[in-house]
């Protein structure tokens, strides 16, 4: 049993450096400057990722438009991983029941950031709202068209759909968001607990 949790163990800092060199590409890949500069360790670094990440680029939904969803799913597995070794190599045993609260805790952690990243990008637009200016409005159009599903929800859930100035419908969406991060999180607090309790 101890030659399991040095092996967990080691496993779990593999895990950590890997991670970590994830973190590097994915910086290095904005604007496209790790080829540019770095030339022969981001090509090594790319080597050494893009295996891994191109099993989530192939999962239908990871890419949307310009974004790509796979990284930041990629890391949460690994994160998940990363966690069953080190409690296993701490602890000498795991549970299914802690294995479904650090699921339960990294799919949280997703939604919560989005949630979080609507909220943000809802106070961008309001700030836009009072501050125009003639370069604001592409930014203003572009807001618009990923928040408008968001908006009109909330349009239609809180304010029947009367006609409402929109600094008042994303003054509304903010603290609807704000609420339902409260909310998720608290559940999510919850739900863990209660699959860490669980004797099997």
């Amino acid at each position: 049993m101890q030659a399991l949790q040095i092996a967990s163990g080691f496993i779990s800092t593999l895990l950590s450096l890997y991670s970590f060199v994830i973190v590097i590409r994915i910086f290095l890949s904005w604007g496209g400057i790790g080829a540019a500069r770095f030339g022969k360790f981001y090509d090594f670094i790319t080597r050494i990722t893009d295996p891994y990440l191109n099993v989530f680029r192939s999962v239908p939904g990871m890419q949307r438009g310009m974004l790509d969803f796979s990284p930041i799913i990629a890391m949460i597995f690994l994160g998940i991983m990363n966690n069953v070794f080190s409690i296993f190599a701490d602890q000498g045993k795991i549970t299914f029941g802690i294995v479904l609260a650090l699921i339960t805790q990294a799919v949280g952690s997703v939604i919560s950031f989005f949630i979080i990243l609507f909220i943000i990008l809802f106070a961008v637009r309001l700030l836009l709202e009072y501050r125009k200016a003639p370069n604001s409005i592409q930014y203003i159009a572009i807001l618009d068209t990923l928040l408008s599903g968001m908006t009109e929800r909330v349009h239609r859930l809180l304010l029947r759909g009367r006609e409402v100035p929109i600094r008042t419908l994303l003054t509304y969406s903010i603290i609807t968001f704000i609420v339902i991060n409260l909310i998720f999180k608290a559940a999510i607090g919850w739900l863990s607990a209660f699959f860490i309790q669980l004797p099997f």
